[in-house]
């Protein structure tokens, strides 16, 4: 389409991440120019000045003053800034999670006498660790070593999300096991959590205790989106967000 062939889009992410590699595919095929920006360094305005949207998937603290920057100069984002800076405490990331329904473990500040994960404040600085040291110390839910992903697209008409099981990580290697019908009660919590804080994708942690009760444990605005099946709602959502 002729006015896709002068539209370039940016997306913050590594260049070999499956799904964004894919989606990328899709869009350049749509006739876009797509071009990779490594997360990890710095992003000078000169980066983004020609872009007409820029597709913030990861996050780190250098590149948030360019982040501004293009929100003031009028360049899109594809995640709401605000949010995308808010949420990378994982304390203020919970406390979303909590605002929409969603049930989250107890936090203390010093070591409790149960056990805990061990979380880093921020979500760039570091993995979290059973029983180890962090910022803060969440109860460890008593189940299967077992965390359920889900991650939900929005492309401005309708709100998608997909599930799936893996291994959890605090006890080895993280392993997908297979993708899961996303519970509506949950669907429907993560749709007021994107429509409250303006979000075009997200995923979320939940683990599942001996009574069935799903416990939200973690929020990702850098979801991977791995075995989601949602590499066509990305590139629908990214599409929406740009300008008219």
């Amino acid at each position: 389409m002729d006015t896709a062939e002068a539209e370039r889009i940016g997306i913050l992410c590594a260049d070999d991440q499956p799904v964004f590699t894919a989606v990328a595919s899709r869009l350049r095929d749509a006739g876009y120019e797509v071009r990779f920006f490594d997360p990890r360094s710095e992003l000078s305005p000169s980066h983004i000045d020609d872009l007409a949207l820029l597709v913030n998937k990861q996050v780190f603290p250098r590149n948030v003053p360019a982040l501004r920057v293009a929100r003031r100069t009028g360049t899109p984002l594809w995640n709401n800034l605000v949010a995308t800076i808010a949420l990378s405490s994982r304390l203020i990331g919970l406390r979303a999670l909590e605002a929409v329904g969603f049930r989250t473990p107890r936090i203390t500040f010093e070591k409790p006498e149960f056990e805990y994960v061990a979380k880093p404040y921020y979500i760039w600085d570091g993995d979290v660790e059973l029983n180890g040291e962090g910022g803060f110390y969440q109860e460890l839910i008593v189940t299967d070593p077992v965390d359920y992903k889900y991650y939900t697209i929005h492309d401005e008409a309708r709100v998608q999300t997909a599930a799936k099981c893996v291994t959890s990580k605090l006890y080895g290697p993280k392993r997908f096991l297979n993708q899961v019908r996303p519970r509506p009660m949950l669907t429907r919590r993560l749709r007021r959590l994107v429509n409250r804080l303006d979000l075009r994708g997200v995923g979320v942690d939940f683990v599942k205790d001996a009574e069935g009760r799903f416990w939200a444990v973690d929020i990702n605005l850098a979801a991977g989106y791995r075995n989601s099946g949602l590499e066509p709602a990305l590139c629908k959502s990214i599409r929406a967000s740009l300008p008219d």
